[in-house]
């Protein structure tokens, strides 16, 4: 038993998601047999990505379960129909729901902004660079080392996005 867990947004293209691309890899060296996942769209946000991941899992005879619905793509080695279509439903409504999200978000901002409020941080509420360097050692040995930003956030427990910092700060 793996359990594979991501620190990137579900959006991102399936190629940007490495806990998905391991979970690939595992899969085409048959080191599992089922996948478990809690809700459809932590397969990903679009509806074709979504199902070209399962459906090479079902190529390879490896079942996908959803745990908030209890619905399984193979049943006793053999394709399920009704997952097959409820996981095309499923992956349509993640899609639109973070679609509609992010409409109310950039809503809510503009908003704001004809208010005449100012977004972002607070004035002074950012730390200099020597200060946030002294945050992440092991992150700043790993890109001086020339690991793949990639591998340091992996390696370090951190985000791509701390270690795209870092790499400016550094650089």
């Amino acid at each position: 038993m793996a359990e594979i867990a991501e620190k990137v947004s579900g959006a991102k293209y399936n190629q940007e998601r490495d806990g998905l691309q391991e979970l690939l890899t595992m899969a085409r060296k048959r080191e599992i047999n089922t996948v478990l996942v809690q809700e459809v769209s932590r397969l990903g946000r679009s509806t074709v990505e979504v199902l070209n991941v399962l459906e090479e899992l079902t190529k390879l005879q490896i079942s996908v379960y959803v745990r908030n619905f209890g619905i399984e793509t193979l049943k006793n080695g053999k394709r399920n129909p009704i997952a097959q279509f409820m996981f095309t439903l499923l992956a349509e409504f993640a899609r639109m729901e973070r679609e509609t999200l992010r409409e109310r978000i950039l809503s809510g901002m503009e908003e704001a902004r004809r208010k005449g409020k100012r977004l972002g941080r607070p004035d002074g509420s950012s730390e200099d660079k020597a200060a946030f360097l002294k945050k992440y050692p092991s992150v700043v040995r790993n890109i001086r080392l020339g690991i793949s930003a990639r591998k340091t956030a992996k390696i370090c427990d951190t985000s791509i996005n701390t270690v795209r910092k870092v790499k400016d700060y550094i650089s």
